[in-house]
């Protein structure tokens, strides 16, 4: 019962549809089987409860939201993340957020009683649609943390013993059965254009989280082959089409189409009516008390890397490295001339407005390295808009994307590439859409070879090296990177290193540093991670988390994943 009140209680969040008419529903202490999911309507608010799950401003209400992919090799914050560093614990019990299956346990319940509700059949298809999304989508979270896991299809109580104690399943096995609920989702819910309120789950947006999913494995598969992460006998290619196949249904749909705008997309009160936006969360701080709490001011403790920033291309197409025109990445003031406009959204430089007040700007300078310890502040998600309505320092309203058109576009070309069948016509489909809304030349079967690729610890072809960076700069702090990591087996990557940040001798010396101790390399650039070491990623157990010790005594049948034993 306490899981049926939580998913009710949710709907009080934010503009989904009304919820006026709960207020005169039988008292949520006398909710039962009988009196409740009878209605379209109560399966709405119902499943509203879920929405609280989707990716959210982290630390709302304290003014310190970290970047996503925040604790990567792209995002800094104060410390280093432990899982790099080589830090490993493993936890005593589970928690909310330690193998958890509260959310698998709420999506059951309410998968088990949708067929208690009479009326519009096709509303009834929708919401039980978004019973399948959502239970696809807690299940994701826990095969990308511990891989193997036991398969639950229904709702049941501590009596029932064949699940309680429940051997884990193998990963691919739980990926179809993801792509299963997902296959269901697809098949119930309403289109994009024929929802009745935003943001809300769609078709669409089952056959995005369809995609993640399948790359995700595909990947993993392909990459982890022949480790103990890997799947026997499988090299990834059948999920790999299947996120092909489910990114161009996005695209062969036409319900979609890249904003003309990529840096407005980030910093916008609303979303709604965006041609871009898949899923996204919208706030009313003034309406609803709705809020997150993004200061004006940033940088909220974040900082990029210099690996980060040294990703953008140059204008004529070009890496750093291979371009010949007049380039100088040491001087913040200089920085974005000549380079992939996409770097001047995301990075704040001389003369980038902070702050606009009743028509007065004010204009950023230097980094804050106290809140930016690598001094490459972030312009994505930067508002510097005040209302009246809000407290003039924080913008509480800022929405936050979840799924966008472009990431379906990135899907499908790594998909092609990873399965070795990509065409040109593929790319100009796919990643040569992003480049043109940016003004980019295009990216062609044959890309230039850089003598700066990132180096994965194997080989890759030159068009796969292009696709990541395409995926890593147009993705840039948008929550990906990790996962983007751990499915490519990357630990070569940053393993015996410590990120970089900005040239310190570019006019951060005389302001902006603050109290703060600073750290640099030998070459002058701040290094902020200096005193914690090299990280050191220990590729044979830190690719999956560990079970919880309580976990693994109250069910024998469990086992613990890989190094970890």
């Amino acid at each position: 019962m306490k899981n049926i009140l939580k998913l009710i209680t949710l709907c009080l969040m934010i503009p989904l549809s009304s919820c006026e008419d709960f207020l005169d529903k039988t008292p949520l202490d006398e909710v039962s089987e009988a009196d409740y999911y009878s209605t379209p309507e109560e399966l709405r608010i119902a499943a509203n409860g879920f929405y609280r799950d989707l990716p959210s401003w982290a630390n709302a209400g304290t003014g310190s939201s970290a970047l996503p992919d925040n604790g990567t090799d792209l995002v800094m914050n104060q410390t280093p993340s432990d899982r790099l560093l080589g830090i490993y614990t493993v936890p005593t019990a589970s928690t909310a957020s330690i193998w958890s299956w509260d959310e698998v346990r709420e999506a059951n319940w309410f998968l088990d009683h949708t067929d208690q509700a009479s009326g519009d059949q096709t509303d009834i298809d929708h919401y039980t649609g978004e019973g399948y999304f959502f239970r696809a989508y807690y299940y994701f979270n826990l095969l990308i943390d511990y891989g193997d896991l036991p398969i639950f299809p229904e709702y049941f109580d501590n009596t029932d013993e064949e699940y309680v104690y429940a051997s884990r399943d193998p990963r691919n096995e739980v990926a179809d059965f993801i792509l299963s609920d997902l296959d269901t989702a697809i098949s119930l819910l309403k289109s994009f254009p024929d929802l009745d309120t935003y943001p809300r789950v769609s078709k669409e947006a089952a056959q995005m989280l369809k995609a993640r999913v399948a790359l995700f494995e595909g990947t993993w598969e392909k990459y982890h082959s022949g480790t103990d992460f890997g799947v026997d006998g499988s090299d990834g290619s059948s999920y790999l089409q299947i996120a092909a196949d489910a990114a161009e249904d996005i695209i062969d749909s036409g319900i979609f189409s890249l904003h003309n705008d990529y840096g407005s997309l980030f910093n916008t009160s609303g979303l709604t009516g965006n041609s871009e936006m898949i899923l996204w969360r919208d706030y009313d701080y003034a309406g609803l008390s709705v809020g997150n709490d993004l200061q004006i001011s940033w940088p909220n403790n974040c900082s990029y890397t210099r690996f980060a920033i040294r990703s953008y291309l140059c204008a004529d197409g070009l890496p750093l490295s291979e371009t010949s025109l007049e380039v100088n990445d040491n001087d913040l003031s200089t920085i974005e001339e000549n380079r992939d406009p996409r770097l001047a959204a995301t990075l704040m430089v001389p003369g980038d407005i902070t702050r606009l007040d009743n028509g007065t700007y004010t204009y950023w300078t230097v980094p804050y390295l106290e809140n930016a310890n690598g001094g490459y502040e972030s312009q994505k998600y930067r508002d510097y808009n005040t209302y009246s309505d809000e407290d003039n320092n924080y913008t509480r309203s800022t929405s936050k994307v979840i799924m966008r058109y472009a990431e379906a576009l990135l899907i499908f070309a790594e998909a092609k590439a990873e399965l070795g069948t990509i065409s040109q016509a593929d790319l100009d489909k796919s990643v040569n859409l992003l480049r043109d809304r940016v003004g980019m030349p295009y990216m062609s079967l044959t890309p230039v070879t850089d003598s700066e690729w990132p180096d994965y610890g194997y080989t890759l072809s030159p068009i796969l090296q292009e696709i990541r960076r395409e995926r890593t700069v147009e993705l840039m702090a948008e929550g990906f990177r990790l996962n983007d990591l751990l499915r490519w087996r990357a630990h070569e990557l940053f393993n015996g290193d410590t990120p970089l940040g900005a040239y310190f001798y570019d006019g951060i010396v005389e302001n902006g540093v603050g109290t703060t101790t600073i750290y640099l390399d030998e070459n002058d650039y701040l290094d902020p991670y200096q005193p914690y070491g090299a990280f050191d990623f220990d590729e044979t157990k830190a690719y999956l988390k560990p079970l919880p010790l309580d976990e693994l005594s109250l069910n024998p049948n469990l086992t613990q994943n890989p190094g970890w034993e």
